[in-house]
């Protein structure tokens, strides 16, 4: 059965809102022609295309008008910081034109890939903005870390092509309100790979830009994926890249319901040996501009203490369970759980914070507004990653599909600890 690429779909809906024409004919893998060179292409022939195991990929035979320009990148670039104050604030003003905006106005666009790109912008336009900002915030690293022209410019390309692998997932993944099943997870993680494979097909983006975008999600600490890469394996565009995207994600875009964070520095803080001091340092003094400045404009309430003290009693727990995992065998998952874990606690206590003592450390603080919002920023972040190392240590050594009577102890504790901290509510918080 062939399982329907939902790329198919955003594609013949960008043909109903501009013209989308065969420049190719277009066929399936077993020689069947769907589309003839010239035919337009909308929602009309989605059923005829969905049905089949395409020849290549639906970039190398379609034209579209109007299609995405280096310059139509600039200028989006520049509306993107004008109508967002906070993205605006996080970049020192120097850098925009001369480091950010015109490294955009010279990305390589090979047709294919402009394609994709304007299909991401007419029909994906979160995920389009959503790149535009980690370019932006990149961009402004480079320049504070004076990387060469050449260098910056791959980097704003490897930015803009991030996470266009998403494009070809389910959509329903990235809006459930329900816990993500393993197999869903896998999905997710497979992004950087679908966006790989397609740009190492170009010559000018492989390796360099392809790898960039491969290993985005790689960490120094080797808990990222999809490889797990570790240390000097991570290259510093990717480390750059995964760095902007964690800015970009927990201030610029934030979708929390319980009250604004505003210790987004804390947070980059306890990110620093997963991505290099380097790279974190200008990052660091972009959050506390941001955090500044906001601050000043919409004050947030108090922090309740009461939640607070549930989260790090629940990461306690955790943390407790992880203790009487076993380690002397060769359970190579046993040792990446305690690893990082114990990891995650050391970074925890560099930044002040030991949270396997919650009432005593809460006793410390009282009700000091700024300590208060800074361990709860902490803490909602080390949830978050527990989160993930849980779902990792799944991905890496569990098969889908194991009844659960079958399941090993440790494999249940994982699979429950990743179930109460999603139920628990704590990361929409």
């Amino acid at each position: 059965m062939i399982h329907p690429d939902p790329y198919i779909k955003l594609v013949t809906e960008l043909g109903d809102l501009r013209q989308v024409m065969a420049i190719d004919d277009i066929r399936s893998d077993q020689g069947i022609t769907l589309v003839k060179r010239g035919e337009f292409v909308d929602s009309s022939k989605y059923d005829r295309l969905v049905g089949h195991k395409l020849l290549r990929p639906l970039d190398f035979s379609l034209a579209v008008e109007n299609r995405i320009t280096a310059e139509k990148l600039m200028r989006d670039g520049k509306r993107l910081l004008h109508d967002e104050p906070e993205l605006e604030q996080a970049i020192d003003r120097r850098f925009i034109q001369r480091d950010l905006l015109t490294p955009l106005g010279t990305v390589p666009l090979e047709p294919q890939l402009a394609f994709k790109l304007t299909v991401c912008r007419e029909c994906c336009v979160d995920r389009y903005h959503h790149m535009m900002r980690v370019a932006l915030i990149a961009l402004y690293v480079a320049s504070r870390l004076r990387w060469p022209a050449d260098d910056r410019q791959e980097l704003a390309t490897a930015a803009l092509f991030l996470d266009l692998g998403e494009m070809h997932l389910e959509p329903s993944i990235f809006t459930s309100r329900q816990p993500l099943n393993m197999a869903q997870h896998r999905q997710i993680y497979s992004h950087p790979g679908i966006a790989y494979r397609f740009l190492k097909l170009f010559p000018n983006y492989h390796p360099r830009i392809s790898e960039a975008v491969h290993q985005h999600h790689e960490r120094l600490d080797g808990s990222g994926y999809p490889n797990g890469l570790s240390g000097d394996s991570v290259t510093p565009a990717a480390r750059v890249l995964g760095a902007a995207e964690l800015l970009t994600a927990i201030r610029l875009e934030r979708k929390n319901s319980g009250g604004r964070l505003f210790s987004t520095s804390e947070v980059l803080k306890f990110n620093t040996e997963r991505f290099g001091k380097d790279i974190m340092v200008p990052l660091i003094e972009a959050a506390k501009r941001v955090d500044g400045a906001m601050d000043k404009v919409s004050p947030t309430g108090g922090i309740n203490k009461t939640i607070l003290q549930a989260r790090m009693k629940l990461l306690n727990d955790i943390l407790q369970g992880a203790d009487a995992i076993d380690v002397s065998g060769d359970n190579e998952m046993a040792r990446f759980i305690v690893q990082q874990l114990k990891r995650l606690t050391g970074m925890a206590k560099r930044c002040g914070f030991d949270l396997r003592a919650p009432a005593k450390l809460l006793n410390i603080i009282g009700n000091e507004e700024k300590a208060l919002s800074e361990l709860d920023a902490l803490v909602r972040e080390m949830i978050y990653l527990v989160q993930s190392t849980a779902r990792e240590a799944l991905r890496r050594w569990v098969k889908d599909g194991v009844p659960e009577l079958e399941q090993e102890p440790l494999t249940k504790w994982l699979r429950h600890t990743d179930l109460v901290l999603y139920s628990a509510g704590f990361l929409s918080q």
